[in-house]
C-alpha cells in the first residue's frame, strides 16, 4: 500500500477529523496555521497613544509623519516649494501647520497630501504654533509681525497682530493658560503680549549681551512660572514670569560682567572671570530649549554635535547626548518625558533614553539634512 506525503493542512483535517473535541480542534488549528511563520520582533513604542505623531522636514523637500506607538513612517507630504523653516501640530494630530517661505500651508494630516488652506505672506515665515485647543494659531517671521489667525466663514483671518519694525520675529510661544504669548526678535528683544487685552510689554534682559546677540527660541516651564530662552551665541536665559525680571543666581551667573575687579596696593585692575559650563553651550550657535512635561529638565541643541539635558533648578548638565552630526536644529522630550528626539544634518531623526543618555533607535527615510521637527502634545480637557 503506498502513502501520499501530506501537508501540514491535510494532517490537521485527518487529525481533527477522527481524534479531536470541537473545543481542541480551535487552539490546534491556530498552532497549524502559525507553524512555518517566522516570529518577528515588534518596533520600540515611544508613546502609547495611537494619535501621538512626530513630524520632520527636510532639504529633501519632504515632510514625514512617524508614529511614535509604533516607530512607523506612515505617510509623506511632499513640499516642493522650499525649505520649511517651522511646523506645527494640534493637539488631536489632525491639522498640521507648515511655515516656509511667504507661505504657511495647513494639511489635514488624515485625508491627503494638499493643503486644505493656504496663507499669503510678505516676507520669509520663521514661525508657526497652535493654541492648545486647536482654536488659533499664530505665525511669525522676516517681516516682523506677529499674526493670530482664526477661522470665519471658512477662511483663515489675521485678526490681531503686533509689529517689531526693522525686525524678524525669531520665536513665539503661549504661557500655559494661552493668554499671553511671549515674542522674541532678532533686536535682542523678548515681549510678552496679552491677547485678550492686547496690552503688550518688554522683558528685562541681561546687560552684558554680546554684539547681534538675540534669543532664538523660548521655552514655557509647565508650571507657568519661568521662561527660557536660547541665544544664538548658545547662552541660557531665564525669566521669573512671576516678577518679569530676569533670573539673577549662582547658577546664572552668566549675566554678571565678565570682568572682576581686582584690588592692590599700586592699584585696580580687571580679571576675566573663568566661564561656566553649566549654563551654556560650549561653542556655536544656539537653536533650540524645551522643558521636559515635568519641567525637571531643559534640553539645549545648536550647531554642536552634542546635545545637552541641563536641570532646570540648577542649570548642570545632567547629561549630553553625543549625536555625531552638527546643527541639530531640534530636540523634543516624548510626551512622557522617558525619550528626547534630535534630527540634524545627518538626515536622521533620533531617539535617546533620558536616563542613560543613550542612542535608542533611529528614523531614516529623509536623504538630505532636516530642516524642522514638532510633535503634538497631549489632548487639553474641553
Amino acid at each position: 500500500m503506498r502513502f501520499k506525503k501530506l501537508k501540514n493542512r491535510q494532517i490537521f483535517i485527518f487529525f481533527k477529523k477522527y481524534f479531536m473535541t470541537p473545543e481542541k480542534s480551535f487552539e490546534t488549528e491556530k498552532h497549524f496555521q502559525n507553524t512555518n511563520q517566522v516570529p518577528t520582533e515588534a518596533p520600540p513604542s515611544f508613546d502609547p497613544s495611537p494619535h501621538a505623531l512626530l513630524v520632520s522636514a527636510s532639504y529633501d523637500l519632504t515632510i514625514r509623519l512617524w508614529q511614535l506607538s509604533t516607530g512607523k513612517c506612515i505617510g509623506t507630504i511632499p513640499h516642493n516649494e522650499g525649505q520649511v523653516n517651522a511646523l506645527s501640530l494640534t493637539s488631536t494630530g489632525r491639522d498640521l501647520a507648515v511655515g516656509a517661505w511667504q507661505k504657511v500651508r495647513i494639511y489635514d494630516v488624515s485625508s491627503g497630501k494638499d493643503p486644505k488652506a493656504t496663507i499669503e505672506l510678505p516676507k520669509n515665515v520663521t514661525v508657526v504654533g497652535f493654541e492648545a485647543a486647536g482654536r488659533w494659531m499664530y505665525t511669525g517671521g522676516d517681516d516682523g509681525v506677529c499674526r493670530i489667525w482664526e477661522m470665519r466663514n471658512n477662511q483663515l483671518v489675521a485678526n490681531r497682530l503686533l509689529s517689531f519694525p526693522g525686525s524678524t520675529v525669531t520665536s513665539i510661544v503661549p504661557n500655559t493658560h494661552q493668554t499671553h504669548l511671549f515674542v522674541s526678535t532678532n533686536s535682542a528683544h523678548v515681549w510678552v503680549w496679552d491677547v485678550v487685552n492686547h496690552i503688550f510689554m518688554r522683558l528685562p534682559m541681561p546687560d552684558d549681551l554680546k554684539m547681534q546677540e538675540f534669543v532664538q527660541k523660548l521655552a514655557v516651564h509647565p508650571s507657568g512660572k519661568k521662561l527660557t530662552g536660547i541665544t544664538n551665541k548658545g547662552r541660557l536665559l531665564c525669566w521669573d514670569l512671576m516678577t518679569r525680571e530676569v533670573v539673577e543666581s549662582s547658577a546664572f551667573d552668566m549675566f554678571k560682567s565678565p570682568i572682576v575687579p581686582i584690588e592692590q596696593d599700586t592699584g585696580t585692575y580687571g580679571c576675566l572671570r573663568d566661564e561656566d559650563k553649566h549654563y551654556k553651550m560650549r561653542e556655536g550657535h544656539g537653536l533650540s530649549c524645551r522643558y521636559s512635561p515635568d519641567g525637571k529638565y531643559i534640553v539645549a541643541s545648536g550647531s554642536e554635535k552634542e546635545v545637552y539635558v541641563f536641570n532646570s533648578e540648577t542649570m548642570e548638565i545632567k547629561g549630553s547626548l553625543q549625536t555625531e552630526c552638527g546643527w541639530n536644529w531640534d530636540a523634543i522630550f516624548s510626551s512622557e518625558g522617558r525619550y528626547i528626539f534630535t534630527g540634524g544634518n545627518d538626515n536622521q531623526v533620533k531617539i535617546w533614553d533620558v536616563e542613560n543618555n543613550k542612542k535608542v533607535a533611529q528614523w531614516d527615510g529623509h536623504i538630505k539634512p532636516l530642516t524642522a521637527m514638532c510633535m503634538n502634545g497631549p489632548t487639553p480637557p474641553p
